[in-house]
Protein backbone atom coordinates (compact mmCIF):
# COMPACT_ATOMS: atom_id res chain seq x y z
CA UNK A 1 0.00 0.00 0.00
CA UNK A 2 1.25 3.44 -0.85
CA UNK A 3 0.16 6.39 1.24
CA UNK A 4 0.59 9.30 -1.09
CA UNK A 5 -0.08 12.15 1.29
CA UNK A 6 0.86 12.52 4.96
CA UNK A 7 -1.76 12.90 7.63
CA UNK A 8 -2.21 16.48 8.79
CA UNK A 9 -1.39 17.19 12.41
CA UNK A 10 -3.65 20.21 12.82
CA UNK A 11 -1.42 21.67 15.54
CA UNK A 12 -2.47 25.23 14.77
CA UNK A 13 -6.21 24.54 15.12
CA UNK A 14 -8.35 24.38 18.21
CA UNK A 15 -9.81 20.89 18.65
CA UNK A 16 -13.38 22.18 18.36
CA UNK A 17 -12.68 23.78 14.99
CA UNK A 18 -10.76 20.93 13.46
CA UNK A 19 -12.30 19.77 10.21
CA UNK A 20 -12.72 16.06 9.55
CA UNK A 21 -10.38 14.53 7.01
CA UNK A 22 -11.37 13.12 3.66
CA UNK A 23 -9.92 9.74 2.74
CA UNK A 24 -9.70 8.39 -0.81
CA UNK A 25 -8.89 4.67 -0.79
CA UNK A 26 -8.01 3.74 -4.37
CA UNK A 27 -7.58 0.14 -5.51
CA UNK A 28 -5.81 0.05 -8.89
CA UNK A 29 -5.14 -2.52 -11.57
CA UNK A 30 -1.69 -1.23 -12.48
CA UNK A 31 1.36 -1.63 -10.28
CA UNK A 32 2.96 1.71 -11.19
CA UNK A 33 1.03 3.58 -13.89
CA UNK A 34 -2.12 4.57 -12.00
CA UNK A 35 -0.79 4.76 -8.41
CA UNK A 36 2.19 6.97 -9.25
CA UNK A 37 0.16 9.30 -11.46
CA UNK A 38 -2.55 9.63 -8.80
CA UNK A 39 0.12 10.30 -6.15
CA UNK A 40 1.57 13.15 -8.20
CA UNK A 41 -1.88 14.56 -8.95
CA UNK A 42 -2.90 14.39 -5.29
CA UNK A 43 0.31 16.08 -4.17
CA UNK A 44 -0.47 18.98 -6.50
CA UNK A 45 -4.12 19.30 -5.49
CA UNK A 46 -4.39 18.04 -1.92
CA UNK A 47 -3.71 19.50 1.50
CA UNK A 48 -3.52 18.25 5.08
CA UNK A 49 -7.29 17.69 5.16
CA UNK A 50 -7.18 14.93 2.53
CA UNK A 51 -5.51 11.53 2.59
CA UNK A 52 -4.91 9.44 -0.50
CA UNK A 53 -4.10 5.75 -0.15
CA UNK A 54 -3.50 3.60 -3.22
CA UNK A 55 -3.10 -0.13 -3.65
CA UNK A 56 -1.60 -1.22 -6.97
CA UNK A 57 -1.44 -4.50 -8.89
CA UNK A 58 -4.78 -5.52 -7.37
CA UNK A 59 -5.82 -7.91 -10.14
CA UNK A 60 -8.66 -8.02 -12.68
CA UNK A 61 -11.76 -5.77 -12.31
CA UNK A 62 -13.86 -8.26 -10.33
CA UNK A 63 -10.99 -8.89 -7.91
CA UNK A 64 -10.37 -5.15 -7.59
CA UNK A 65 -14.01 -4.52 -6.73
CA UNK A 66 -14.04 -7.34 -4.18
CA UNK A 67 -10.95 -5.85 -2.52
CA UNK A 68 -12.61 -2.42 -2.61
CA UNK A 69 -15.73 -3.76 -0.89
CA UNK A 70 -13.60 -5.33 1.85
CA UNK A 71 -11.54 -2.16 2.22
CA UNK A 72 -14.70 -0.13 2.70
CA UNK A 73 -15.99 -2.55 5.35
CA UNK A 74 -12.66 -2.33 7.18
CA UNK A 75 -12.70 1.47 7.09
CA UNK A 76 -16.24 1.65 8.41
CA UNK A 77 -15.36 -0.78 11.19
CA UNK A 78 -12.28 1.27 12.07
CA UNK A 79 -14.29 4.50 12.13
CA UNK A 80 -16.85 2.99 14.52
CA UNK A 81 -14.08 1.72 16.77
CA UNK A 82 -12.14 4.98 16.93
CA UNK A 83 -15.09 7.39 16.71
CA UNK A 84 -13.14 9.45 14.17
CA UNK A 85 -15.63 10.64 11.55
CA UNK A 86 -14.44 11.55 8.08
CA UNK A 87 -15.61 11.50 4.50
CA UNK A 88 -14.54 8.23 2.88
CA UNK A 89 -14.54 7.33 -0.80
CA UNK A 90 -13.37 3.92 -2.00
CA UNK A 91 -12.51 3.77 -5.70
CA UNK A 92 -11.91 0.81 -8.01
CA UNK A 93 -9.68 1.86 -10.92
CA UNK A 94 -9.25 -0.56 -13.80
CA UNK A 95 -9.01 -1.04 -17.56
CA UNK A 96 -11.73 -2.53 -19.75
CA UNK A 97 -9.19 -4.22 -22.03
CA UNK A 98 -10.27 -7.85 -22.58
CA UNK A 99 -11.12 -8.59 -18.96
CA UNK A 100 -13.83 -11.13 -18.12
CA UNK A 101 -16.75 -10.54 -15.74
CA UNK A 102 -16.77 -6.78 -16.26
CA UNK A 103 -20.58 -6.38 -15.92
CA UNK A 104 -20.46 -8.41 -12.72
CA UNK A 105 -17.72 -6.17 -11.35
CA UNK A 106 -19.70 -3.02 -12.16
CA UNK A 107 -22.88 -4.44 -10.58
CA UNK A 108 -21.00 -5.41 -7.43
CA UNK A 109 -19.45 -1.93 -7.20
CA UNK A 110 -22.82 -0.24 -7.62
CA UNK A 111 -24.44 -2.52 -5.07
CA UNK A 112 -21.80 -1.67 -2.47
CA UNK A 113 -21.49 2.03 -3.31
CA UNK A 114 -17.94 1.69 -4.56
CA UNK A 115 -16.85 4.41 -6.99
CA UNK A 116 -15.52 3.15 -10.31
CA UNK A 117 -13.10 4.78 -12.77
CA UNK A 118 -12.56 2.73 -15.91
CA UNK A 119 -10.59 3.26 -19.08
CA UNK A 120 -11.13 1.58 -22.44
CA UNK A 121 -8.97 -0.05 -23.58
CA UNK A 122 -6.55 1.05 -20.84
CA UNK A 123 -5.44 3.93 -18.60
CA UNK A 124 -3.00 5.19 -21.24
CA UNK A 125 -5.91 6.84 -23.06
CA UNK A 126 -6.05 9.44 -20.27
CA UNK A 127 -2.51 10.87 -20.61
CA UNK A 128 -2.80 10.63 -24.40
CA UNK A 129 -5.89 12.87 -24.32
CA UNK A 130 -3.70 15.55 -22.74
CA UNK A 131 -1.57 15.43 -25.87
CA UNK A 132 -3.96 14.69 -28.73
CA UNK A 133 -7.59 13.87 -29.51
CA UNK A 134 -7.99 10.10 -29.93
CA UNK A 135 -11.46 9.32 -31.29
CA UNK A 136 -10.93 6.13 -33.28
CA UNK A 137 -10.97 2.73 -31.54
CA UNK A 138 -7.47 1.57 -30.66
CA UNK A 139 -5.89 -1.61 -29.27
CA UNK A 140 -4.06 -1.23 -25.98
CA UNK A 141 -0.70 -2.15 -27.52
CA UNK A 142 -1.08 0.52 -30.19
CA UNK A 143 -2.18 3.02 -27.55
CA UNK A 144 0.79 2.27 -25.33
CA UNK A 145 3.14 2.61 -28.29
CA UNK A 146 1.57 5.93 -29.22
CA UNK A 147 1.97 7.32 -25.70
CA UNK A 148 5.59 6.18 -25.58
CA UNK A 149 6.32 8.33 -28.64
CA UNK A 150 5.36 11.38 -26.58
CA UNK A 151 6.62 10.42 -23.14
CA UNK A 152 10.15 9.25 -22.33
CA UNK A 153 9.23 8.24 -18.77
CA UNK A 154 6.64 5.82 -20.10
CA UNK A 155 8.94 3.90 -22.40
CA UNK A 156 12.18 4.01 -20.41
CA UNK A 157 13.07 0.51 -19.17
CA UNK A 158 9.46 -0.54 -19.62
CA UNK A 159 8.49 1.33 -16.44
CA UNK A 160 5.23 2.71 -17.89
CA UNK A 161 5.35 5.81 -15.70
CA UNK A 162 3.09 8.71 -16.68
CA UNK A 163 5.04 11.98 -16.51
CA UNK A 164 2.64 14.17 -14.53
CA UNK A 165 4.71 17.31 -15.02
CA UNK A 166 4.64 16.89 -18.78
CA UNK A 167 0.84 16.91 -18.96
CA UNK A 168 -0.28 18.77 -15.83
CA UNK A 169 -1.20 21.99 -17.66
CA UNK A 170 -3.54 20.18 -20.05
CA UNK A 171 -5.95 18.70 -17.49
CA UNK A 172 -8.92 20.83 -18.53
CA UNK A 173 -8.39 20.03 -22.20
CA UNK A 174 -8.04 16.29 -21.53
CA UNK A 175 -11.21 16.25 -19.45
CA UNK A 176 -13.16 18.09 -22.15
CA UNK A 177 -11.94 15.60 -24.75
CA UNK A 178 -12.86 12.64 -22.54
CA UNK A 179 -16.33 14.04 -21.91
CA UNK A 180 -16.87 14.78 -25.58
CA UNK A 181 -15.88 11.24 -26.57
CA UNK A 182 -18.23 9.79 -23.95
CA UNK A 183 -21.08 11.97 -25.23
CA UNK A 184 -20.47 10.78 -28.78
CA UNK A 185 -20.36 7.15 -27.64
CA UNK A 186 -23.55 7.57 -25.61
CA UNK A 187 -25.42 8.67 -28.71
CA UNK A 188 -24.79 5.24 -30.22
CA UNK A 189 -25.37 3.26 -27.05
CA UNK A 190 -22.23 2.92 -24.88
CA UNK A 191 -20.50 5.96 -23.40
CA UNK A 192 -17.53 3.86 -22.28
CA UNK A 193 -16.84 2.26 -25.64
CA UNK A 194 -13.29 2.20 -27.03
CA UNK A 195 -11.68 4.70 -26.61
CA UNK A 196 -12.89 6.30 -23.38
CA UNK A 197 -12.06 7.04 -19.76
CA UNK A 198 -13.90 8.56 -16.82
CA UNK A 199 -10.95 8.73 -14.42
CA UNK A 200 -11.42 12.51 -14.36
CA UNK A 201 -14.34 11.88 -11.96
CA UNK A 202 -11.88 10.60 -9.36
CA UNK A 203 -9.44 13.42 -10.07
CA UNK A 204 -12.19 16.06 -9.85
CA UNK A 205 -13.07 14.63 -6.44
CA UNK A 206 -9.48 15.05 -5.27
CA UNK A 207 -9.53 18.66 -6.45
CA UNK A 208 -12.88 19.30 -4.77
CA UNK A 209 -11.80 17.96 -1.39
CA UNK A 210 -8.23 19.24 -1.60
CA UNK A 211 -6.99 22.69 -2.46
CA UNK A 212 -9.65 23.23 -5.08
CA UNK A 213 -6.71 24.54 -7.02
CA UNK A 214 -7.54 25.99 -10.42
CA UNK A 215 -6.28 23.80 -13.25
CA UNK A 216 -5.25 24.93 -16.68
Amino acid sequence: MTRTLPKGRGTDRKPGNRQPKTLFKIICEGKNTEPKYIACFAKAHGNNLIDIETIGAAGVPLTIVRKSVQAKKDLIKEAKKTGFERHIEVWAVFDVDEHPNLPQAINMANGNKIYVAQSNPCIEIWPLLHLEFQRAPIHRHALQKKLAQYMDSYKKNGSKIIDYNQIKNNYKEAKQRAEQIMTEHKQVGDELANPSTDIFKLLDGIIKHGKQKKTN
